[in-house]
């Protein structure tokens, strides 16, 4: 009996707290990455975000009004900051805008390219052996090459499949996700090389 009245007392304590660590605010950028916090102030220029560290402590920091799209509150309020306005470049409605911006987290998120990645490391490793710094062309021109060629969606790696039918989320989506297919096909190919250099000068060394 006392052991559930500890408990239930536990409970009661430790629930407004844990309430009070994981109730933040979002903050959706422009650049389609999110910041989550506590927004003190968006009065100025300069959105005020407290941004939880260890030991629930925060620190400060401060975001300009214009790489910032919403600000998502935890009491589920959304206050939009971005406007449309063709003098400054901002030719997409909010919505259109908001499509593009889960189109960028979507591709962070689920974007693969195994088949691009497995084959820059075999062109990596195949320039490795001549062992000269020449070789490193092949990969990165491997890379460049892979820019080219359309981006294949899976619907498994959208988070909502209506989305697909959105002009702006393809455009948001296959942008992160061509930028992803070059670094990690860059990765790729230079591990390849090292990988096949190594290989090379381990045989020869070994027949002499």
């Amino acid at each position: 009996m006392r052991i559930s009245i500890f408990i239930i007392a536990v409970l009661c304590f430790c629930g407004p707290l844990v309430g009070q660590v994981t109730a933040l605010d979002t903050v959706y950028l422009m650049s389609g990455k999110t910041v989550t916090g506590v927004v003190k102030d968006t009065s100025n220029q300069k959105l005020k975000i407290l941004i939880p560290k260890k030991n629930n402590e925060f620190k400060a920091d401060f975001i300009d009004q214009e790489l910032v799209f919403s600000v998502k509150y935890k009491t589920g309020q959304e206050a939009v900051f971005y406007k449309q306005d063709t003098l400054f470049g901002n030719y997409y409605t909010p919505n259109e805008v908001r499509y593009y911006l889960q189109g960028e987290r979507d591709a962070r998120k689920s974007y693969h390219c195994r088949g691009w990645i497995a084959g820059a490391f075999v062109v990596g490793f195949a320039s490795g052996t001549f062992r000269n710094a020449v070789m490193l062309i092949p990969p990165f021109a491997y890379s460049g090459i892979s820019v080219g060629f359309r981006v294949k969606i899976r619907p498994g790696s959208v988070s909502n499949p209506d989305y697909l039918k959105y002009d702006t989320y393809l455009m948001g989506y296959e942008k992160v996700a061509r930028q992803q297919r070059v670094m990690r096909t860059l990765l790729s190919g230079a591990i390849g090389f090292v990988a096949g250099f190594a290989t090379t000068t381990v045989i020869y060394a070994a027949q002499n």
